[in-house]
């Protein structure tokens, strides 16, 4: 699949044409608990005993929390004010990381409400934060729901302010340094702007954060690299350090190495990781990829977290065989080819791993969750979550009339779908029941919510 748009088969649109519609509408025109890593092997050693599996959770229920960017259109504040407090419009994702207490969110492709990264331009990512901390957050997440902020820019240095009154700030765009040796076009190649106006640093368009972990006071970002301007085709990935996360300045990430491609046959993780959800836990930090745009299966590496300032150095996980190797390309943990951004979290408070993505399928366009004790599996048969064709979820959340998007209605959905769901840190255990909170991503109103999902235990 060509990756000119988030959606295919029935989502017809792609994301240039949306950012322009967004435009107009905007101007009013037209441990070594049991779930901790194996040990170190040598390579084709097996090291994962085939335990049996646990039951597995049992659905119960699933609401949205709140619309966070916009509510009845792209343009209509929520409690947020991300409009006025930063100049945003639009973004997507929202991948959470936590950090030193606080809560961040990765978005991707930020469109700005006034005088900043309109239609016809390639997009940068902005970085929201909790106002609370992120504690706070795991046990009232319906606070990020009126206390979102966004990092921005000094108001003296911004352009928003002086085209609209309300707006306080611009949102600071993520800025990529080069590692040693190396140039920014080897990484980012559709720069945000547009023309020969482009900021070399910003990634663009579809150069967005897929995965994200903290490790040692730094959060690590991966990222996703276009074949260029003129075709926005994911085929790279590569790892980012920033250092010292900051909600009062630019996030600067620098760039460490490049992790995956599929430019050629030559992708040193055979091209299978170029979205990848990342979670560190106990010595490593295990990386889920997928290859191909929303359709591949999802394959498993690790590395270890005291070798990260380095190149190299991942394994790869076979599900066949219950191996890791340094270079042999393993049969993938999770089968079915249908993903493309996914969000794997271990929940200590449930002692289990957690998997939740679309799966997007000629058959069916669905969240699913799955459940393993270890990130290496076995996982668990899919829990559908949410799904695109079941008429109780269409009523409850496709704008009708479109445009016009009452909570909890938030997406119109004869030009869209879901997608990009990723998890927060924490799963809130009561008894025999927890509850998972994660975002979720409309193209049309361009918009990020929040839901949340309570499985039983079995």
């Amino acid at each position: 699949m060509h990756a000119s748009s988030r959606f295919r088969g029935s989502e017809r649109f792609g994301r240039p044409q949306l950012f322009a519609a967004v435009a107009l509408v905007a101007c009013g025109c037209g441990d070594d608990a049991p779930g901790a890593p194996a040990g170190d092997a040598t390579e084709g050693q097996a090291d994962v005993a085939p335990d049996a599996f646990r039951g597995t959770p049992m659905l119960e229920r699933s609401d949205q929390l709140c619309k966070l960017l916009n509510d009845r259109n792209i343009s209509d504040p929520t409690q947020n004010q991300v409009q006025f407090r930063a100049n945003v419009l639009g973004a997507d994702l929202g991948i959470p990381v936590e950090v030193a207490g606080k809560l961040f969110i990765f978005f991707g492709d930020t469109i700005g409400f006034a005088g900043i990264w309109g239609g016809g331009q390639s997009h940068p990512d902005a970085v929201g934060y909790a106002l609370d901390s992120a504690t706070e957050i795991a046990t009232h997440p319906e606070q990020l729901c009126t206390r979102l902020g966004i990092v921005t820019l000094p108001a003296a240095s911004s352009v928003g302010p002086g085209v609209d009154s309300r707006v306080q700030a611009d949102f600071a765009a993520g800025a990529m340094i080069a590692p040693p040796s190396h140039g920014l076009g080897e990484f980012i190649r559709n720069p945000a702007g547009a023309g020969t106006s482009r900021f070399a640093n910003l990634p663009g368009d579809f150069e967005v954060p897929s995965g994200a972990f903290a490790h040692d006071g730094s959060i690590y970002v991966f990222y996703t690299t276009v074949v260029s301007t003129s075709d926005i085709s994911m085929k790279g990935s590569y790892l980012a350090q920033w250092q010292a996360p900051s909600t009062t300045a630019i996030p600067a990430y620098q760039i460490l190495y490049g992790v995956d491609e599929r430019f050629d046959a030559n992708g040193p993780l055979h091209g299978d990781f170029i979205n990848v959800a990342a979670e560190a836990h106990g010595d490593y930090v295990y990386l889920f990829g997928t290859g191909p745009y929303r359709e591949s299966p999802v394959r498993l590496a690790r590395k270890r977290l005291d070798s990260l300032a380095s190149p190299g150095g991942f394994e790869l996980f076979d599900a066949s065989t219950l191996t890791w190797s340094q270079t042999a390309r393993g049969e993938p943990i999770i089968a079915p080819a249908g993903y493309g951004e996914t969000s794997v979290r271990y929940f200590a408070s449930i002692d289990r791993w957690m998997f939740l993505a679309e799966e997007l399928t000629p058959s069916h366009n669905q969240i699913v969750a799955r459940f393993a004790d270890r990130p290496e599996g076995p996982w668990g048969e899919p829990i559908v979550v949410h799904d695109m064709a079941d008429g109780a979820f269409r009523t409850r959340y496709c704008c009708a009339p479109e445009n016009n998007c009452t909570s909890p209605q938030f997406m119109n959905c004869s030009r869209t779908g879901f997608y990009g769901t990723y998890l927060l840190p924490q799963a809130k255990l009561d008894g025999d029941r927890f509850t998972v909170t994660y975002t979720m991503s409309s193209f049309d109103p361009y918009n990020v919510a929040l839901f949340q999902t309570t499985f039983a235990l079995r």
